[in-house]
């Protein structure tokens, strides 16, 4: 029974049972979220609760609220008669027509006319002190709380796919309400066209004082074109109609008909001189060339007749000679003097051709001189039309604008003026109170399951098993006493002070309740667990104080006493023993310690109950300095083994294993060790270090035993039927008396 060293590294491992996986989730079921409603009920109905109280004084203490709803159709001004009208017509055009009037709708502006029309300064004035029916100027605060007192409960909407709007007003009077929304629309209806009116008339007035200054700027631009048409001998419409230009076109011309003409003479010059024998037939457009041709030709025929008959010397041939040497002597000198013409001709052409040539250069530089200014030319003719045209414009869209003007404006028909309502729309009391029923009772669950993911104390044996990895020896529920139910037989002699401790005592003085047959459970599962060398020193013990330790150690020992076997249950809590206050034994003369600290001194230990005389107690007597010395030394060890030798089982209420260290040792030397968790007060990490503790130190932990369980949370669906009635108890017993006597266990007539 010693506790045998381990190797270090054995010993900082730890301990994993079989068939379980350390931090495997596990998936919520439906039984879960149940569990989790049922444990945190009381918060869900305090939470349901207070919504519908708070709906209940809502709906019962808020004055009736009225609504009163008009219509109107907003259609664009479709008026075409001047652009200027389209232009201030044009922000009611588009997509977002409707939502601009909208605006102007609920503007302060207009929002305040009404107030001023209804004459609403005598609701604002209600209650304040020095102030009267009297018309007195409006304060900026006495402004806006009227403009605010319309659009507190003003709702504008637009119907979809149309161009009605929805003018909605909220009030407790259901008479203003009315007032409000006709005199809104109303007001809203005039505003619009007295602002269209007022900025078309502005315009104009603008427009006049800009067609001043343009018809100035027209004139001005008008004579500085005229002046520099003139400096530069521009005339005509067209910067390229002047007298220059045309001037070198003319002077082109000539300068083509000149060259054209000396190429003519050169040629006839160039035939002249070519001595050619037809030369005479060059001047056939000569007339007195002709003639003495003629005359030649004449002459050589007659002297052709002549000659056959009268010979070359006659006086006749002679005369027909000289005439015909004079005739030719003739036609030379008329070709002498064609060739000198032809030639003088030919000059006079390139003469002329050359004076062209310059002229036409001189032309030229005065064209290309006149073009550097034809830009500024330009730029001033359209300046001066673009002035006289805007100016033309302006002056008949002014006319315009003075017959349309105020035509632009939006036109607005009433489709339903708002009329007096009678049924309010506010409170709706029973709508109230099933959203506060329904609001509440959601809000509840959320914050139930918002604080169970924020609480990690364990509730049932289900969460204790999936936190500690151990299996669970019992679930007992809540333990309260009923005196009516106290087992017959046991009296206040034999019970001696346990009187003051019944709840402890409950598998005695309440051996049918359901805490005593899960103590009972405990008992079988504890000894069933190894059936061949079943547990005799059994350790009971806890993370922290007040989890129920030292109950589950006195109903175990009971229990196990129960079955007529001798059975010790040692009070080991030296700092804190309870043992002696539960059983009445009054001053503590003998207990551990002095069993510890005096190995000589024997004495009989007590037996708290008549018919319980198998039942032996040790506790912890007077408290000694050093406990946990106490309880790890050998003598402790020799102690143990002394009990084992005089008592069946030997049930040892222990120190909490996470407030001290004295329960180490024992829980090492002990044949099964029982932790013992408290639901709704043991917390997870705590159970999951104390466990660490007893496999880091190789304790034979059995499982863990679930105090102080409801259950409602740890198995409702069979609980809440009356499983454990009077009737179904005794034959549950039956069955297990059976089983007991099968596996050779023997119990008393009783049952117990």
């Amino acid at each position: 029974m010693s506790l045998e060293p381990k190797a270090e590294a054995q010993l900082s491992q730890p301990f994993e049972p079989p068939g379980r996986t350390v931090g495997m989730g596990e998936r919520r079921s439906l039984m879960d979220v149940w569990r989790v409603l049922m444990k945190q009920r009381f918060t869900i109905l305090t939470v349901t609760i207070f919504s519908v109280a708070a709906s209940a004084w809502y709906a019962f203490r808020t004055p009736p609220v009225y609504e009163t709803v008009s219509r109107i159709e907003i259609e664009p001004n479709e008026f075409a008669g001047s652009d200027l009208a389209a232009l201030f017509a044009a922000e009611d055009e588009g997509t977002n027509a409707l939502q601009t009037q909208m605006r102007v709708l609920q503007s302060d502006s207009v929002l305040y006319q009404t107030a001023e029309d209804l004459n609403l300064i005598r609701m604002v004035r209600v209650g304040k002190r020095g102030q009267s029916d009297s018309p007195t100027e409006i304060t900026p605060q006495e402004r806006r709380a009227m403009v605010g007192l319309i659009r507190g409960g003003l709702t504008v909407s637009i119907v979809p796919d149309t161009r009605i709007v929805e003018i909605h007003y909220r009030s407790t009077d259901p008479k203003l309400a009315t007032d409000i929304v006709n005199q809104l629309v109303e007001t809203y209806s005039d505003a619009d066209l007295q602002t269209k009116f007022e900025r078309t008339q502005h315009v104009s007035s603008w427009l006049q004082k800009r067609l001043e200054d343009l018809r100035k700027q027209a004139s001005d631009t008008q004579q500085q074109l005229a002046d520099y048409e003139k400096a530069h001998n521009i005339v005509g419409a067209d910067e390229n109609s002047n007298l220059t230009i045309q001037t070198l076109e003319d002077i082109s011309h000539s300068l083509n008909d000149a060259e054209a003409d000396r190429i003519i003479r050169e040629a006839r010059m160039r035939e002249f001189n070519s001595l050619n024998p037809d030369m005479v037939a060059l001047l056939g457009d000569n007339p007195a060339v002709t003639t003495l041709q003629s005359q030649l030709t004449t002459l050589q025929a007659q002297r052709a007749q002549l000659a056959a008959r009268l010979g070359p010397k006659h006086p006749q041939m002679q005369q027909l000679d000289t005439q015909i040497s004079k005739t030719q002597a003739q036609i030379n000198n008329e070709i002498v003097l064609a060739r000198h013409q032809v030639q003088q001709e030919y000059q006079n052409a390139v003469a002329s051709e050359a004076a062209l040539r310059q002229r036409l250069s001189q032309q030229e530089d005065a064209a290309y001189r006149l073009n550097e200014n034809v830009a500024q030319y330009a730029i001033l003719r359209h300046q001066a039309e673009l002035t006289r045209n805007l100016y033309d414009t302006l002056q008949m869209r002014l006319e315009e604008a003075s017959v349309s003007a105020g035509l632009s404006a939006a036109n607005i028909t009433v489709v339903d003026r708002a009329q007096v309502p009678y049924i309010p729309i506010a409170p709706r009391k029973k709508m109230s109170l099933v959203v506060g029923l329904l609001g509440g009772f959601l809000v509840g669950c959320v914050l139930a399951f918002v604080i169970e993911s924020i609480d990690d104390r364990l509730q049932t044996s289900e969460e204790v098993e999936n936190a500690s990895m151990l299996p669970s020896l019992a679930a007992v529920p809540h333990m309260s006493y009923d005196p009516t139910k106290q087992r017959s037989g046991v009296t206040e002699e034999s019970a001696t002070g346990a009187r003051h401790a019944p709840q402890q005592l409950i598998t005695l003085w309440d051996p049918k309740s359901n805490s005593a047959e899960a103590y009972r459970g405990m008992r079988s599962a504890l000894l069933l667990s190894s059936i061949d060398n079943p547990p005799r020193v059994i350790v009971v013990t806890s993370a922290f104080p007040a989890e129920g330790k030292t109950t589950t150690a006195v109903n175990l020992a009971i229990v196990l006493a129960q079955r007529n076997e001798r059975v010790l249950l040692v009070d080991a809590d030296l700092r804190r023993g309870s043992l002696h206050r539960v059983f009445g034994l009054g001053d503590q003369t003998y207990g551990l310690s002095n069993a510890l600290s005096q190995p000589g001194t024997r004495k009989e230990l007590p037996a708290p109950f008549p018919e319980l005389p198998t039942l032996h107690v040790l506790a912890t007597g007077p408290r000694p300095p050093n406990p946990a010395e106490m309880l790890s030394s050998k003598r402790m060890e020799e102690q143990m083994r002394h009990w084992t030798e005089q008592f069946d089982r030997v049930v040892v209420d222990s120190a909490p294993l996470l407030a001290v260290s004295d329960t180490q040792a024992m829980a090492a030397r002990a044949d099964a060790v029982v932790l013992v968790a408290r639901a709704g007060v043991t917390r997870k990490r705590a159970l999951i270090r104390a466990r660490d503790l007893l496999w880091r130190i190789n304790a034979p932990v059995a499982g863990v035993v679930v105090n102080d369980v409801d259950l409602r949370l740890e198995n409702f669906y069979t609980y809440r039927y009356g499983m454990y009635t009077r009737d179904y108890w005794y034959a549950y017993r039956q069955s297990v008396s059976s089983s007991n006597r099968a596996y050779g266990y023997e119990e008393d007539e009783k049952g117990e």
